[in-house]
């Protein structure tokens, strides 16, 4: 039903060709000549099926757009980025307001296409208000606020409790479409939250859409939608939600207003006829220049072209959500050593979604520097099997791949490593180059040339669900030592060392070599300066010194200029 609403709304501005089968894009763009492409990915149904596309590099001229159709949070992530690097799509659109919050890797290249109602659906029936209070949807550790709140209410007010069975589940059991809208037109108030990420779900559309108090957890997502506290919804916790109700049961008059507030808000700035921005961004695609880069400040005002300058990008909401919480957390305790501390704060995050990829591969960095080995192979391969045998990726993601890989090292599986190693050779990574550099400096007993590491690559790195500590390729090294000493690989752990005592050893060698010749050719263009300075007829006394930071070949030339009736004293820095 969803899908369908996605086309219904592309179809208010383009003309929509839909291809759900596996087919051959350069025959597809004969076809029907498209002016756009759209490639939908991510998307976590049991129903749908991921198809396959052939020879998509064809006609560069025709932009293309991948839709992220799935949750911020989702396990789907990682399928989404190998579906995108493998169809060449650079540029991502998400329905989900929190995916840039989620995966900050891909901000600069994603807009968001936020969730909205059809008002031919959603809208006011005139059904009498005969429900006091309406429940609908999940009641599970993924939405915390509601299990709180529908237990505060249902023990204090009578309440018609609509359970969502999963969208796999016959429909015939769930109340759905013009049914459901009916359901919500005839309640005084709905309770619903985006989930402990704080997203912005359809409910919070839908609920004022037909004409319903809207009671909510109060997050920036909502608010730059535009809802405020007690004009057009109601913000509660479990501290304050009943003294609420008490007052607007009590005051009807004001409930009355704040109904009609959040439904004209919905139905004049939420509908699908006001999701343009896919329409938005094609319009302005098609006269951007090479100096420019098209914006998006917020998910519901309209895209803007600006000159490309450094800080200028997509802005992206930031809701701070429980999982990303717990996840912060966790990261303070594991970066400071307190692995067990760590621990606990990630398997909370973990109890509330079970499926996201970022506290399994917490889990398993946990369990690595505590010398768990097995127990870390069991965290990381959940997500990479989810990636490859149920989304059926391409590749899986980089990060989840090179700590597969550490955790086999760890356990003295060296040759499976180096099998794992070699798979998927086009997934290119800082933390997995590092992990194959490793894996064959081992095979080798250290007869390999060092890892060179351009940082002007960058650009070319597979994306990453995951985002780890900036570290020097030697501060990594000496991690991974840590973690070989724990899982009871000294032998391995002691080669690791060795090699960088004797890299380092090197470097400085040649460090100290090249810092004497900088320093004596500097000084010999310093000479050369301060000859052609002395001849010129202004100047009439000259000082100069040695930066006196060693090693940094800098020299500052300071002149004293004296003329007639001035003195001016200028200062050169030679880098």
């Amino acid at each position: 039903m969803h899908m369908k609403q996605h086309i219904k709304c592309l179809s208010e501005f383009f003309e929509v060709i839909v291809i759900n089968e596996d087919c051959d894009y350069r025959q597809i763009c004969d076809k029907y000549q498209p002016d756009l492409t759209l490639f939908e990915s991510g998307v976590k149904y049991t129903g749908s099926r991921r198809i396959y596309i052939q020879n998509t590099s064809v006609y560069p001229e025709i932009p293309k757009l991948g839709l992220h159709n799935g949750d911020s949070w989702c396990d789907c992530r990682a399928g989404f980025f190998s579906d995108m690097e493998l169809w060449d799509i650079e540029i991502f659109f998400s329905i989900a307001t929190t995916m840039g919050e989620h995966t900050p890797i891909i901000t600069e290249n994603l807009f968001v296409w936020p969730n909205f109602i059809d008002a031919d659906i959603y809208r006011d029936y005139d059904q009498p208000k005969i429900v006091p209070v309406m429940f609908t949807g999940y009641i599970n550790p993924l939405y915390p606020w509601r299990q709180k709140i529908n237990k505060i209410i249902s023990e204090h007010y009578p309440s018609l409790i609509c359970p969502h069975l999963g969208y796999e589940q016959p429909v015939s059991r769930m109340l759905y479409g013009e049914q459901y809208a009916r359901v919500i037109n005839a309640s005084w108030f709905v309770p619903a939250c985006g989930t402990l990420a704080k997203e912005i779900v359809r409910k919070h559309f839908e609920i004022p859409a037909s004409k319903s108090c809207l009671i909510t957890e109060k997050s920036p997502a909502l608010e730059a939608a535009g809802f405020i506290d007690m004009q057009n919804c109601v913000f509660a916790d479990e501290h304050n939600i009943l003294d609420k109700l008490d007052y607007l049961f009590q005051h009807l008059d004001k409930l009355e207003r704040i109904t009609n507030a959040g439904y004209q808000l919905v139905h004049s700035h939420h509908t699908l006829k006001q999701r343009d921005q896919i329409f938005q961004w094609f319009n302005l695609y098609k006269n951007l220049k090479s100096n420019q880069n098209i914006v998006q400040t917020n998910p519901f005002e309209p895209l803007t072209v600006v000159e490309k300058a450094p800080g200028i990008r997509n802005s992206h909401i930031i809701c701070n959500g429980l999982d990303i919480v717990l996840l912060r957390q966790g990261d303070e305790k594991l970066w400071a050593g307190k692995y067990e501390e760590a621990e606990v704060l990630y398997l909370q995050c973990h109890k509330h979604i079970s499926w996201m990829p970022e506290p399994k591969l917490r889990l398993t960095l946990c369990n690595l520097y505590k010398g768990n080995a097995k127990i870390a192979l069991d965290w990381i391969v959940q997500p990479v099997k989810y990636t490859l045998e149920n989304y059926k990726a391409f590749d899986p993601d980089p990060v989840e791949w090179a700590y597969g890989i550490i955790s086999l090292l760890c356990l003295g599986k060296l040759d499976i490593a180096v099998n794992h190693a070699n798979q998927f050779p086009s997934l290119s990574h800082p933390e997995l180059n590092r992990a194959r550099w490793v894996i064959n400096l081992l095979k080798a007993e250290g007869n390999i040339a060092p890892l060179i590491e351009n940082e002007s690559l960058k650009h070319r790195y597979s994306y990453s669900i995951h985002q780890l500590p900036s570290l020097s390729f030697n501060e990594w090294i000496e991690n991974l030592c840590i973690i070989l000493n724990s899982c009871q690989q000294f032998t391995l752990a002691e080669l690791l060392k060795n090699y960088l005592t004797l890299e380092t050893s090197s470097f400085n060698k040649k460090e100290n070599n090249n810092d004497r010749t900088k320093e004596v050719l500097g000084k010999k263009a310093a000479a050369i300066r301060l000859n052609w300075f002395t001849k010129l007829p202004v100047v009439s006394e000259i000082v100069y010194m040695l930066n006196p930071s060693p090693f940094k070949n800098s020299l500052i030339v300071r002149l004293r200029i004296r003329l007639k009736l001035k003195t001016r004293i200028l200062e050169f820095l030679q880098k």
